[in-house]
């Protein structure tokens, strides 16, 4: 299961974010091999797909897809030197495969500003300092064992090595996160590990959350996206209706930022359908149908000999698997198939 790592200047409202997604956490036991800090909640995506399937072949349990949030203590100026919790942090950042920046940008005299003011941009800045300096760190004590292994001979890519950890150097020392160095799709499978082992801090998908103020004044700041953490938190136990009728979206600020995250990870989601249970499974954009099989368990892949696909506008509009058949809307799909958001699956496994 991928993570975010909820990330912030003290006193943003990470920590309120994160009481807000824990109440809508899921029991871990639906997941398996996840152990669950208390720190760390895991959090369904929405998805209307398996309440629309799950009514449809009557299924006793509804699964949706998820993903795990931690809550990872507040940064503060030099946490890369170990300022505030500094090493510990840092290692909690790196353990997650997206960071969220939880930006404060409203004003409010009653809530303390670490740096006694409210400037979103600069504390953007602050956060994205402390972590490009973490990084420079990193390469600077790579470089000199890649130049080792140059002279050596022994690595053939070492070359290669060095030039893409100069290049995200440079940028790194401009003050620009590592994922701003395009990634070569067509560069050596070595060359791709290589940079995934350096495990960068700001390698990894960044979405900035700006926290704002409904009734009340907000700074300018250009965000991914924006939410009044406190409102949402108030409306938690709402339903859509009665959103409505207090003039506020009837989808939750919450599920758009779940749905956001899901999108910046580049997942998706293929669907089961049967009388036990109506489910989503998350995968990664490009995988073919073997791999997907795995997700369900590591034997599938192996054992993989096609997979029953019906895409889920003909299964609903056709009333199910059976019709779907009948109608032709059932397609046999081989090991090269490449998984699409939203289809319907039932995979054939040999013996």
């Amino acid at each position: 299961m991928l993570s975010v790592g909820l990330v912030g200047l003290p006193n943003a409202g990470k920590s309120t974010l994160f009481n807000l997604l824990t109440k809508r956490s899921v029991p871990a036991e639906n997941f398996p091999f996840c152990t669950i800090e208390p720190s760390d909640g895991i959090v369904s995506v929405p998805d209307q797909r398996v309440d629309t399937l799950g009514k449809l072949v009557n299924a006793q349990k509804l699964v949706h897809a998820a993903i795990e949030f931690r809550d990872i203590a507040g940064l503060v100026k030099d946490a890369h030197s170990g300022a505030g919790l500094g090493n510990k942090f840092l290692s909690h950042i790196r353990e997650v495969d997206m960071i969220m920046m939880v930006i404060r940008a409203f004003k409010n005299d009653d809530v303390v500003h670490v740096e006694n003011r409210v400037d979103p941009q600069e504390d953007f800045d602050i956060l994205i300092l402390e972590l490009t300096l973490a990084d420079q760190a990193t390469l600077e004590k790579a470089l000199p064992r890649l130049e080792k292994e140059l002279k050596g001979g022994k690595d053939k890519l070492a070359d290669q090595k060095i030039v893409l950890a100069q290049e995200i150097l440079q940028q790194l020392q401009s003050s620009n996160p590592a994922n701003t160095v395009p990634r070569d799709e067509e560069a050596d499978k070595e060359l791709k590990i290589f940079r995934k082992s350096l495990n960068l801090l700001t390698d990894k998908p960044i979405l900035k959350l700006a926290n704002i103020i409904t009734d009340g004044e907000n700074i300018d700041f250009t965000s991914d996206f924006a939410m009044d953490v406190k409102l949402e938190s108030e409306l938690q136990d709402m339903s859509s209706e009665e959103r409505v009728e207090l003039g506020v979206p009837a989808e939750t600020g919450l599920d758009k930022m779940i749905q956001e995250c899901y999108s910046t990870l580049n997942l998706a989601t293929y669907l089961t359908a049967g009388e036990v249970e109506a489910r989503a499974w998350t995968f990664k954009q490009g995988m073919s149908a073997p791999q997907c099989a795995g997700v369900i368990h590591t034997d599938f892949e192996k054992n993989f000999v096609k997979a029953e696909v019906i895409k889920y506008a003909d299964f609903v509009e056709l009333g199910g698997r059976k019709q779907a058949m009948e109608k032709g809307k059932m397609n046999m799909e081989g090991k090269d198939y490449l998984m699409q958001d939203g289809d319907v699956v039932e995979f054939k496994i040999a013996g």
